[in-house]
């Protein structure tokens, strides 16, 4: 599991680099936007579109990294009341809820993602726009976070076993 673990932060890297990139095409693209509507009273058609589905791209291309990093925001208030092994308990409990979670949602939007690809479904604009893979994308960035999830909660236990030292990352100052 630790082999994969470090194959999947490899993952998670290239997986934040396309979140990334879509961030820089939103910025651009609504960049020249802005400024060919100033200039020339003329909007470019498809922006608006374009940067619907590349959000998709920045949210759910994003979330597994960002939980790989715990860059999620977290109140840790009543944790630091606990000793550690209880805060790993608890913590462990958390990411076991946002698995069932995730894997629901995961489902319910894959088949909605299926359905949106069956007809070929496309969000209607300035610019016909195909959404359907950007359906099929917040089902693949549900399940990507949960194979995370999984590696945390496999994480977590290997501390309450003394396999990793005892500690929740971004908890600091918490009573052993």
């Amino acid at each position: 599991m630790e082999k994969f673990a470090r194959f999947y932060k490899k993952f998670n890297t290239v997986s934040i680099f396309f979140a990334a990139a879509s961030i820089a095409l939103m910025m651009v693209s609504t960049t020249l936007d802005t400024s060919i509507r100033y200039a020339f009273n003329y909007p470019v058609p498809g922006v608006f579109e374009l940067n619907e589905v590349l959000l998709v791209i920045v949210v759910f291309l994003g979330i597994s990294w960002t939980q790989e990093e715990r860059g999620h925001t977290r109140v840790v208030l009543g944790m630091r009341r606990l000793s550690m092994r209880n805060a790993v308990k608890l913590d462990t409990l958390c990411w076991i809820i946002s698995f069932i979670f995730l894997l629901i949602m995961c489902w319910q939007t894959g088949k909605e993602a299926l359905r949106a690809f069956d007809i070929r479904e496309f969000r209607w604009g300035s610019v016909q726009m195909p959404i359907w893979w950007a359906k099929g994308l917040v089902s693949v960035g549900c399940g990507l976070t949960c194979i995370q999830l999984i590696i945390d909660i496999w994480t977590n236990i290997g501390r309450l076993k003394g396999k990793f030292p005892l500690d929740v990352p971004g908890l600091r100052d918490v009573k052993e």
